[in-house]
């Protein structure tokens, strides 16, 4: 499924500076995160809030944007809870979308609304035990199966 994004979760021409911009795109979008530069090695700074899913349950969120920001796919870490084992789980952290996929005019609050839609995917899977929507990579015989049964 194919889904257009809001020129307002990009990022321009900033003439205050990116941080300045994306502070901004997050609270116009998800007044509930903040984002605050990092002292911490390799870090430009860190976005935390809390989304809402369909099923009413909340998940905080902590989002890491790398040194090399925005030229680098933010990290998005679950806060103060633990996913289940799934598909769309790397290191701990959420996998929204490959790095190949990232541009440097997206915002830290274009990663959010990816969240918030991978957060409401998690739902089904716990449901479900499936993953919605297309795969972008191969799962295994026993899970495609599984997947194929449930689409029927």
């Amino acid at each position: 499924m194919d889904f257009q994004v809001t020129r307002s979760l990009l990022v321009g021409s900033t003439s205050g500076g990116r941080l300045a911009a994306e502070r901004k795109i997050l609270a116009d979008h998800f007044p509930q995160f903040t984002l605050a530069e990092s002292a911490a090695a390799g870090v430009y700074a860190v976005a935390t809030g809390k989304l809402s899913t369909f099923a009413g349950r909340s998940y905080r969120l902590r989002i890491t944007l790398p040194s090399a920001y925005p030229h680098a796919l933010p990290k998005i870490n679950p806060d103060g809870w633990t996913p289940r084992h799934n598909p769309h789980v790397i290191g701990g952290g959420l996998c929204v979308m490959r790095s190949s996929q990232w541009n440097s005019f997206m915002s830290v609050a274009f990663v959010v609304a990816k969240s918030a839609l991978w957060l409401n995917k998690y739902e089904v899977f716990l449901d479900k035990g499936i993953w919605p929507g297309p795969e972008q990579h191969f799962h295994g015989p026993v899970y495609n199966l599984k997947k194929w049964w449930h689409d029927l």
